[in-house]
């Protein structure tokens, strides 16, 4: 039983500053137009980042390649050396490289602007595309039996820890995002939204099954 949807980990999708697109209508023109087509780094088959591209694929109409790296630091190295046109990057990771003028950032994967990156749209506004979201996110949960009243309790001290402006603040730092827990009610229907979501395009990718 979910108590507290608490914080979500949102990607940027960045791409080597030696591309000419530097919004992500450009992005997305130039990949339409590039042949062969653009490739992009994840970490692997599954993976949010590969999801993430591969949803924004379907959305917007643009083809690019998936190339699987085993680490994170593999696949920036490639990116940052040219080897690969774009990614989606954690943003703790993507944030110092993108203040070197190492990768350019082109969007964030969340609804709302991340305070450390003001100046890039989420990928919803940029896009067009409202439906679009594609993060990791952080619930905690208690076993189902739990009573509950200590499920409501331990919610409510979730919702006020939450609110602490020094928690939020700490939380931001991190290239995270806090949040106003739903209602358990709401969270359960977030979980099944985001199933149903991420289910069809692992469906749509033929990965049933795979890791």
């Amino acid at each position: 039983t979910p108590i507290s949807l608490y914080v979500k980990s949102p990607f940027i999708m960045v791409v080597n500053p030696s591309l000419p697109a530097k919004t992500l209508s450009e992005f997305v023109e130039f990949a339409k137009n590039a042949t062969p087509p653009l490739n992009y780094a994840s970490i692997g088959a599954g993976s949010v980042q590969h999801m993430s591209m591969e949803f924004a694929k379907q959305r917007l109409g643009f083809d690019a390649t998936h190339v699987p790296y085993r680490s994170t630091p593999e696949s920036v190295t490639d990116l940052m050396g040219g080897h690969v046109a774009a990614s989606f990057l954690e943003a703790g990771l993507s944030m110092p490289l993108i203040k070197e003028g190492k990768l350019r950032a082109l969007a964030v994967s969340s609804a709302q602007r991340l305070p450390l990156l003001p100046d890039v749209p989420p990928f919803a506004e940029a896009a067009g595309a409202a439906d679009y979201e594609g993060v990791s996110w952080h619930m905690l949960l208690v076993p189902s039996k739990t009573p509950r009243p200590i499920i409501d309790r331990l919610h409510a001290e979730m919702v006020r820890i939450m609110q602490a402006p020094e928690m939020r603040s700490a939380i931001a730092a991190l290239g995270l995002i806090p949040i106003d827990s739903p209602s358990v009610e709401d969270m359960r229907g977030y979980i099944q939204s985001e199933r149903l979501k991420w289910g069809s395009v692992v469906k749509q990718l033929g990965l049933e099954g795979s890791q």
